[in-house]
């Protein structure tokens, strides 16, 4: 067998550079992929921290907001998670510190007005022009009936965040405990998680979109190929029409995997595929998310080979989630 020298190098979305000396059998330089080309590489600081980072999205500009439980910038002692913006400087191929968001989008604990009032903010979901953020909040949950969280949205208005309103009924509703705000590629189509009465197990997935009045019509279960007996959350769409999730459904590789389907219609989807051991581990990977340019593919997790705290962000070539 003939052995030669190949020198790889990729430029991702990310702007991250990196190259290798690859030795690969000459035969087959074409088809075989280099360590580099499957690696998973953690977000790394200023992003990562000592404690959790969890769900993520991203503006076309590449601007990411995320939420962290650190506790070094929350916005009050104790607050769980809080949400942070961030930017990617291309002169210094790295991350900008984060920002954290602030009052009025996070809010400090309320536990006087009700146990539940955590201030718990997180799952946010930022559109296309970086000017819409939704995302899951406590500021209002209630101990009777029993509901934790509720969807919210803010709008920047003059480079300010606006005070975040309440997507009511029927998208929130009193006991069903939505999170996990999305856009589908439409532009229009609001996915979430809800534990709802109706639903195929504990959180399902559902879809609603506005009427010419513009309020949100009755949301629509997912149905049988993406929502099952177990736990479904957490919508991100690419520019083919195949939406990532979250799901505990068997033949997983841990407790909580990432999974895809195609969509076939409004409110149809093709049979879920696990998205493999390169992106899925014995621990928990949750919450994907795709940043600009459709080569990389991100998400959280619990993974302990490769992380700085917890939980941490990572991200990988986007090829090899197919």
């Amino acid at each position: 067998m003939t052995i030669q020298f190949k020198l790889k190098a990729k430029t991702t979305s990310l702007g991250l550079f990196y190259s290798v000396l690859c030795l690969v059998p000459g035969a087959a330089l074409a088809q075989e992929h280099s360590w580099v080309d499957l690696a998973v590489h953690n977000f790394g600081a200023p992003i990562n921290t000592m404690w959790a980072e969890g769900e993520l999205s991203f503006a076309d500009d590449g601007t990411m907001v995320y939420c962290s439980a650190r506790e070094d910038m929350a916005v009050a002692p104790g607050d769980p998670k809080d949400l942070y913006i961030a930017t990617f400087n291309s002169e210094t191929g790295s991350w900008n510190n984060p920002v954290n968001m602030g009052i009025p989008v996070n809010q400090p604990p309320a536990t006087d007005v009700d146990p539940l009032r955590l201030g718990d903010d997180r799952e946010p979901w930022i559109t296309a022009d970086g000017n819409t953020i939704y995302f899951k909040s406590d500021r209002l949950a209630t101990s009777n009936p029993t509901n934790a969280n509720d969807l919210f949205v803010t709008h920047k208005v003059n480079g300010s965040w606006s005070e975040p309103e309440l997507i009511g009924l029927p998208i929130s509703t009193n006991a069903g405990n939505e999170h996990c705000p999305a856009i589908l590629q439409d532009g229009e189509t609001l996915c979430f998680a809800s534990a709802r009465e109706g639903g195929y197990g504990g959180a399902d997935i559902y879809c609603s979109k506005q009427d010419s009045s513009g309020n949100w019509m009755e949301p629509v279960n997912q149905g049988p190929n993406i929502n099952t007996a177990g736990q479904e959350f957490h919508f991100t769409q690419d520019s083919s029409g195949m939406v990532y999730f979250t799901s505990n459904r068997p033949g997983g590789f841990g407790g909580m995997d990432l999974w895809g389907a195609m969509q076939l219609g409004e409110n149809s989807w093709g049979a879920a595929k696990n998205l493999g051991p390169q992106v899925n581990t014995a621990g928990a990977d949750m919450c994907p998310a795709l940043p600009p340019g459709g080569d990389t593919f991100s998400w959280f997790s619990s993974r302990s080979d490769n992380s700085l705290g917890a939980i941490d962000i990572f991200w990988t070539n986007k090829a090899n989630t197919q």
